[in-house]
């Protein structure tokens, strides 16, 4: 008999100025002094400043690390761990997106393991002994639901590879899904963050691990995001729409963590380790493409995806029912400028080969239902490029 775990973040909170809820947390844990990591982007454009008043307002002295890169490497988790070890606050707070909490995520846990300070070693599956030092994690995109995962990724640049960390200790203790903050940022950004969530509710409904648990969550996630995505083009600062795009990449977090994903995240990870694409651009435009190389291995399942995509689908048809999937997030991506072929990033044909290797050992591709080789693999690049 199988067992299945769920794991996710210990409280959430969702709404206008959830952020005041960090004190909430900080009072009933006894935090007095906080460690903030983001990026200069969030800092510059003034959302850092926002957490900071919260943190002035409740007498908790902090910190702030502001050199999160794009696609985080060993080396930034290391300067990020280096300019925590000054003061050692007792927790930390991520303020950004999937870069950020994922940064934050490899600092929090070798804070509390110092066997795993090459990094490198936290690759895998619950690496580390101990705890990780209390995160709470502020996410300003509604993509990654990395606020409520034990997942985190981090680029190996000597190996040119993302390396998949899963740590059960690792998982935010609070998650802080405040709208006014992600409804400052950059269309685009939203909207390929969008586009992951949406990727991570598609993978993780039709993985090898899925259950009706996980299943209810991914569709779910599906819909709310059909439903809000041209919206939240058309209303950015409509705070009710950023919210239920919050909401469902938290579903979608909740689902994925636990559950697995797929080729999609496969073939993205090596984009970003290769090409340094934001992730969320990557998976925005190779998932139509394995919906459809998906179809025939989970026939059932595609058509209750399609009704969740547009509940006006109707028929049994599960090739139709793939396409008309495919044919959606194509127009997402189309309404929002995101690109819908390789070339159009950059992407060296020459590269396939070892792209397609790559995606290969990725552990990702282990969770997808259909069996895959470099080949597939190969021609699916090939498919999109």
């Amino acid at each position: 008999m199988s067992v299945n775990r769920m794991v996710y973040a210990g409280t959430a909170y969702f709404g206008e100025y959830a952020r005041e809820e960090i004190l909430t947390e900080a009072e009933k844990r006894h935090f007095k002094s906080a460690f903030i990591v983001t990026d200069k982007d969030i800092a510059e454009c003034g959302i850092t400043g926002k957490v900071e008043e919260v943190l002035l307002k409740g007498n908790i002295k902090y910190d702030i690390y502001k050199d999160v890169k794009p696609n985080p490497t060993i080396e930034n988790v290391l300067s990020c761990f280096e300019a925590y070890s000054i003061n050692k606050s007792d927790f930390i707070i991520a303020v950004g997106g999937g870069s950020v909490i994922d940064t934050a995520k490899a600092v929090s846990v070798i804070v509390n393991n110092s066997e795993n300070i090459d990094v490198a070693s936290l690759e895998g599956i619950d690496r580390s002994k101990n705890f990780a030092l209390p995160l709470v994690a502020v996410p300003t995109t509604a993509g990654t639901g990395s606020e409520t995962t034990m997942d985190y990724v981090i680029t190996n640049k000597a190996e040119k590879r993302k390396m998949a960390c899963m740590d059960s200790k690792a998982v935010p203790v609070a998650a802080i899904l405040d709208t006014e903050i992600m409804a400052s940022l950059p269309l685009k950004l939203t909207a390929a963050t969008a586009m992951d969530a949406l990727t991570h509710c598609v993978e993780s409904y039709l993985s090898k691990g899925a259950f009706s648990f996980s299943e209810a969550l991914s569709l779910k996630g599906v819909s709310l995001i059909a439903e809000n995505f041209m919206n939240v083009l058309k209303y950015p600062s409509d705070l009710n729409v950023r919210k239920e795009l919050a909401i469902a990449q938290y579903m979608a977090g909740m689902s994925f963590t636990n559950v697995g994903l797929g080729i999609v995240h496969s073939m993205a990870h090596p984009l970003s380790a290769f090409y340094d694409i934001p992730h969320g651009v990557a998976n925005a435009l190779i998932l139509p493409y394995v919906i459809k190389f998906n179809a025939d291995v989970c026939k059932e399942k595609m058509i209750y995806l399609a009704k969740a995509f547009d509940s006006k689908f109707e028929g049994d048809d599960h090739i139709r029912a793939a396409e008309h999937c495919a044919e959606i997030v194509n127009k997402f991506n189309k309404e929002a400028g995101l690109p819908q072929r390789l070339a159009a990033v950059n992407v060296n044909k020459n590269d396939i080969d070892e792209l397609a290797l790559s995606a290969f050992n990725d552990a990702a591709t282990g969770d997808n239902m259909k069996e895959v080789g470099v080949e597939d693999l190969k021609n699916l690049y090939l498919e999109m490029f």
